[in-house]
């Protein structure tokens, strides 16, 4: 990978040397915020970089002349798939997941990509924890009770020794096994294809998930959302599932079909859900979701502890010194890996 200052070594000497200099120590940095969304704290970047906000296509369209890098903070855009990439080099999203930056156009070019990773990773896996907590010792339960007033003593389920599948091994799959392992669950790992991993021990391939999909007591989603993962979960892969399970979904809601898992909760075939990510962010009011008792709803917010802003823009500025010293980046991200149509090891939808 090359910085701006490269493409630049040969006007040394010349009248455009200034501005060469100028665009190096101050390059031109669009940042997209969803609308209506709080700003993150770029005024760390004012000392760096000429800094311009934008929400909307027309903001995007204007923005894009001379500008090579982009600080993504909205991991809904459609910005650039309506738009393009214009003259972009150099993406940071401060998501982990590029689910927006999938496309043909990004993918085949020489765009780097580079996420905020270290963030999120623990504070999503402290929420697993957390609602796995309130599953086994019946939590909401004893609210309700409580505000009843009503003592009522009933028995809860362990959590040593329970028996965890977590779908998903990058980053936040990775740090939910370590912590669930470091409080006493068992825990199995699908990932795309089967190996041995020196810090997680062994990984099984997805031609092993519905086998293990029928032992595990509770099934914990980290996947990114592809043309092979959404809908993954349907009607026939919560059959497989042990009865009783509960399923929780912290990486891409469109990876689980919503309807059939209202079904196979009302079926008794499930025991419980907590989700954290939805097919249509935000829900809608009138979705049925909402209303049970048997799920759990969050606003996708399990990675967000108070001041992850900063920390993310954190993460920007660092590598924005790299790309301007002309070294290589962190957390730089290949979405020819990622891409559907380049993997013959993606999972099947039965």
């Amino acid at each position: 990978m090359s910085s701006y200052a490269s493409e630049h070594e040969n006007t040394r000497g010349s009248a455009d040397e200034g501005k060469a200099r100028e665009a190096v120590s101050r390059p031109k940095v669009m940042v997209i915020v969803q609308e209506g969304r709080p700003l993150p704290p770029l005024e760390r970047l004012e000392a760096e970089a000429d800094v311009a906000v934008v929400r909307t296509a027309d903001e995007f369209r204007a923005a894009q002349p001379g500008t090579e890098i982009l600080f993504l903070n909205d991991f809904r855009t459609k910005l650039l798939r309506e738009v393009g990439p214009g003259e972009l080099r150099w993406i940071h999203t401060s998501s982990i997941g590029v689910d927006s930056l999938m496309t043909r156009e990004i993918i085949d070019s020489d765009i780097v990509v580079s996420n905020s990773r270290g963030v999120c990773e623990r504070p999503i896996a402290e929420w697993v924890l957390g609602v796995l907590l309130m599953f086994t010792k019946d939590l909401r339960r004893t609210i309700e009770l409580q505000q009843a007033r009503t003592w009522q003593h009933r028995e809860t389920e362990p959590l040593l020794g329970r028996k965890v599948l977590v779908v998903g091994p990058g980053p936040v799959g990775r740090e939910t096994v370590l912590l669930l392992r470091a409080a006493g669950m068992d825990v199995d790992i699908v990932g795309r294809s089967a190996r041995n991993d020196a810090q997680l021990g062994h990984i099984s391939g997805f031609d092993d998930l519905d086998r293990l999909l029928g032992i595990a007591d509770d099934v914990v989603l980290t996947l990114p959302l592809t043309e092979e993962t959404r809908g993954l979960f349907n009607s026939s892969r919560f059959k497989k599932m042990q009865p009783g399970a509960r399923l929780v979904n912290v990486g891409r809601g469109a990876v689980v079909v919503e309807q059939d898992l209202l079904e196979s909760l009302d079926s008794g075939r499930l025991g419980g859900a907590a989700l954290d990510v939805f097919e249509h962010e935000p829900l809608d009011a009138a979705n049925p979701l909402w209303s049970r008792r048997d799920i759990l709803v969050s606003p996708h917010a399990s990675g967000d502890l108070i001041g992850w802003r900063g920390k993310v823009v954190d993460c920007f500025a660092r590598n924005l010194s790299l790309w301007k010293a002309n070294e290589p980046l962190n957390d730089v991200v290949d979405l020819k890996k990622l891409d559907p149509s380049a993997s013959a090891m993606a999972p099947k939808r039965p």
